[in-house]
């Protein structure tokens, strides 16, 4: 009698446990590790930059990257690159044609 009881209390462990893994973290007195969702972590105060209250002027900042462009190429003696338009090929003017139609 005392082998059924001690068979249904280990059963009734098991069955409360979730399974054999849980029944062995209970029977190891096993910790449980999570993770501390109240934990703030610190972090240093906001600063302003030194040149915060100096605004630059629009377009500035282009116009000086333009001059310095301007520069190299007298520096370079570079020639002057002009952008060519891409001619449509005849099978585009085709396909264009018929859509017009």
């Amino acid at each position: 009698m005392s082998k059924i009881n001690f068979i249904l209390i280990f059963i009734f462990l098991l069955t409360s446990c979730n399974g054999l893994k849980e029944a062995r973290k209970v029977l190891r007195n096993e910790k449980i590790t999570t993770t501390d969702e109240f934990l703030v972590k610190k972090r240093n105060p906001l600063v302003l930059p030194p040149n915060y209250e100096e605004l630059p002027i629009p377009g500035s900042i282009k116009e000086a990257k333009e001059n310095q462009e301007e520069k190299i190429k007298k520096i370079l003696k570079a020639p002057e690159i002009q952008e060519t338009k891409k001619s449509s090929s005849s099978v585009e003017k085709s396909i264009l044609n018929k859509i017009r139609k």
